[in-house]
C-alpha cells in the first residue's frame, strides 16, 4: 500500500490536537470501536470525543463505519487504511512550519510517554517479554546520503515485519503463542556535541 504524503497544512493541523493524536492511535492499534468506547479509554467527555473524531475525520485520517452500527444510534469509527508520512521541509510558510513543529512535538511527547509507561509497569511483564524488550542509542558518524540510506533499510524491515503481523492477524489460529501491541519507534538526526 502506497504512503499517503501529507503536504497540507490544513490537514496536518488534524493531528495537532494531543486527543485527536491519541484517538487515530487507538483506532489504529485496536481496530474499529464506537466513540463512547473510545472515550471511556481515554478517560474524556463523549462530546468532547465526537467532535475530535469528526475533525479526524475532515483530515482524511478516520472514517465513519456504518456498517458495524447495531442501531440507529450507535456510531463506529476506523482509522483510514495505509500508512502515511510528512516531513517538515513540505511546509515551507511561517503557518506550516507552526503546525509541523506542534504535530512533531506532540508526537514525540506521546512517544516518550508511553516508554516512561512501559519503565514504570515492567515488572508486570513476563520475563520473557521483558527480556524481549530492547532500548539503543548509537553515536555515528554518517553524511546526509548514508543517514538516509540507513533510515530507508530500518524502515524497510519495519514495513516486513508489519506485512508478516498482518499476515499472522489474518490467520490467528495457526499462532500458538500470545501476542500483545509492540510500540516500536526510532529517532536518527543529527547532532552537534
Amino acid at each position: 500500500m502506497e504512503m499517503r504524503r501529507i503536504t497540507d497544512p490544513q490537514v496536518l493541523k488534524g493531528l495537532a490536537q494531543p486527543i485527536r493524536q491519541k484517538l487515530y492511535r487507538l483506532l489504529v492499534q485496536a481496530g474499529p470501536a464506537t466513540g463512547a468506547t473510545l472515550s471511556k479509554r481515554l478517560g474524556t467527555d463523549p462530546g468532547q470525543t465526537s467532535y475530535h473524531l469528526r475533525e479526524l475525520v475532515k483530515a482524511g485520517f478516520v472514517e465513519d463505519v456504518p456498517e458495524l452500527a447495531r442501531d440507529r444510534r450507535e456510531r463506529w469509527w476506523r482509522a483510514v487504511p495505509g500508512p502515511h508520512g510528512w516531513s517538515s521541509p513540505d511546509f515551507p510558510t511561517p503557518e506550516g512550519q507552526a503546525i509541523s513543529s506542534a504535530v512533531k512535538a506532540q508526537t514525540v511527547i506521546d512517544e516518550f510517554e508511553r516508554v516512561r509507561r512501559y519503565e514504570q509497569s515492567r515488572g508486570t511483564w513476563s520475563e520473557q517479554w521483558q527480556a524481549a524488550a530492547m532500548s539503543s542509542d548509537s553515536f555515528l558518524r554518517l553524511t546526509p546520503a548514508e543517514l538516509a540510506e540507513l533510515t530507508g533499510e530500518l524502515h524497510e524491515l519495519v514495513v516486513r515485519w508489519k506485512q508478516r503481523t498482518n499476515e499472522r492477524a489474518a490467520a490467528p489460529d495457526a499462532d500458538a503463542e500470545p501476542r500483545e501491541h509492540v510500540f516500536l519507534f526510532f529517532h536518527a538526526f543529527p547532532e552537534r556535541p
